[in-house]
């Protein structure tokens, strides 16, 4: 019985880390907010490659931002170029915003503060 009981154990632990095997992602960016106002459309491409080599198609990564309580999250689209994903994004207001991006395969990328202007 206690032979079963680890063999069962160890058979968990091999489908767990099955489960995770391959399961990260980097994101290439075509821009960042720098230099953006509020209101304006900051046009972005996220690419999305699995070990940083594989482009992943058929996941939904998203764009999050936040100024203190306000926070807009921005779906991006896929685009005709597989692992690649366009999203509109735009500040309300003017200030400084943390923003990050959710890959949509396994994690949430953060990167540093920006502050956007005042709209023109």
């Amino acid at each position: 019985m206690r032979r079963v009981l680890v063999i069962a154990s160890l058979a968990a632990l091999a489908l767990a880390a099955t489960a995770h095997a391959g399961g990260w992602a980097t994101v290439e960016l075509s821009s960042t907010p720098k230099g953006m106002a509020a209101g304006q459309v900051w046009d972005v491409r996220l690419t999305v490659l699995q070990h940083g080599v594989r482009p992943l198609a058929g996941i939904e990564p998203t764009v999050l931002i936040r100024k203190g309580a306000v926070a807009r999250s921005f779906r991006a689209r896929p685009t005709a170029t597989t692992g690649v994903y366009r999203a509109r994004v735009v500040f309300p207001s003017a200030g400084r915003w943390t923003w990050k991006i959710d890959d949509g395969f396994t994690r949430v990328h953060g990167y540093a503060p920006v502050v956007i202007s005042a709209a023109t």
